[in-house]
């Protein structure tokens, strides 16, 4: 299975030091993204959210004709940033995942039938590969350096009502 990431999810993971736990959770093959997401990630004044590229961890993949067709009229007609239209556009030609957090852009692939996994999701699946007490300190770490709000962390947080990536 191939995975492509938008910004928003690889910039959270790189914040907290923790990008080490995306390809326990997604295997070590085939986590991708666009130059456009290269292009965003090396715009930020954060210097991990900047290295992330030449983590190894995951590889720039470009666009064919096709996708790069489909992902200006996503962007055109959409109203979702060039990131994750080309996104999105890799995900429907390649019959990918997309990983994302971004709510619109994730309605928008859902309706054209492209699978989404969203930082939720990942918290998850992190159930089952660190302990409760380093889940609960991942969590802290997400919401006060990268100032994001996990909305179902008490769920997340409770024992054996985990949801599979």
């Amino acid at each position: 299975m191939t995975f492509i990431f938008d910004a928003d999810l690889l910039s959270t993971f790189a914040k907290i030091e923790r990008l080490e736990f995306l390809p326990k959770i997604f295997g070590e093959r085939n986590l991708l993204f666009p130059p456009s997401i290269k292009a965003d990630l090396n715009r930020s004044k954060d210097l991990m959210v900047k290295d992330i590229s030449n983590s190894g961890i995951l590889k720039e993949t470009k666009l064919d004709k096709q996708e790069l067709n489909l992902s200006l009229r996503i962007h055109e007609r959409a109203n979702l940033g060039i990131g994750e239209s080309e996104c999105i556009s890799i995900c429907k030609f390649r019959n990918a995942v997309f990983v994302t957090n971004d709510k619109k852009a994730i309605q928008f692939a859902e309706n054209l039938d492209i699978e989404t996994i969203d930082l939720e999701t990942i918290l998850f699946a992190l159930r089952e590969i660190i302990g409760k007490q380093q889940l609960i300190e991942l969590i802290q770490d997400i919401e006060t350096k990268d100032k994001v709000i996990v909305v179902r962390k008490k769920e997340i947080l409770e024992e054996n009502k985990g949801k599979n990536v």
